[in-house]
């Protein structure tokens, strides 16, 4: 921790240990671990610096893959969830699409298949087994991602959510490898940024420095 924020002015919102099982849904198996508890105190942190009526949309990005962005979001929502909010996690690491195996769902249909208007929004909202979580999958991957997350209906979907959830969790693409997390930042209240100890490079950090003193990220 002390590293990190020798390295950036940006807050840090809390520090989670490493789990020794290999198991994604962490807080859901384990709700009395450390790891837990590390994550219920980055929910408090995010709701204090997100404490404005309206936060509702939470984007998780890091700078390349393996560095726990699924984890994370998975845990995080989770947590959320566990406190009676209704949660969604959306599915739009559209490039390589893997959240939907944590919950033993199929991605035959999700978030690709709205945007390209085969598919409607309920028939795409899947139950996670976690009460008060849902999660709609990435989809079938188009050979387009950007493209898509860039058209109007990108907008129309959270806008439906944010009328039947209390919070909504963005898994992304890693931003240091495709435009994909920049462009959903248009649509996020809090973005929220993934490090791994020992695993990180810490010009990662540099590059986010300037990304950030440029505008390109928010909250």
């Amino acid at each position: 921790r002390e590293e990190i924020a020798r390295l950036t002015n940006i807050p840090i919102l809390g520090v989670v240990g490493h789990g020794t099982k290999n198991d994604n849904l962490f807080v859901q198996h384990h709700p009395k671990s450390r790891i837990a508890e590390s994550f219920r105190s980055v929910r408090t942190n995010m709701q204090f610096f997100g404490s404005r009526s309206g936060n509702k949309i939470i984007l998780i990005t890091s700078s390349v893959g393996g560095e726990g962005k699924s984890f994370v979001t998975i845990n995080l929502a989770s947590v959320f969830a566990l406190q009676n909010y209704r949660v969604i996690i959306v599915g739009l690491d559209l490039r390589k699409p893997k959240l939907f195996q944590d919950f033993n769902l199929t991605n035959e249909n999700g978030v690709s298949s709205v945007l390209i208007g085969r598919s409607e929004i309920d028939a795409v909202i899947k139950p996670t087994g976690v009460p008060n979580m849902d999660i709609i999958p990435s989809g079938p991957v188009p050979p387009n991602p950007s493209e898509l997350i860039s058209k109007p209906e990108m907008a129309a979907l959270f806008s439906e959510l944010e009328k039947r959830y209390d919070y909504i969790f963005i898994d992304t693409p890693p931003v240091g490898i495709v435009s994909d997390a920049l462009l959903l930042m248009h649509y996020s209240h809090i973005d929220v940024y993934v490090v791994r100890e020992n695993y990180s490079r810490k010009d990662y950090i540099t590059a986010l420095n300037d990304q950030f003193e440029e505008g390109k990220f928010k909250n």
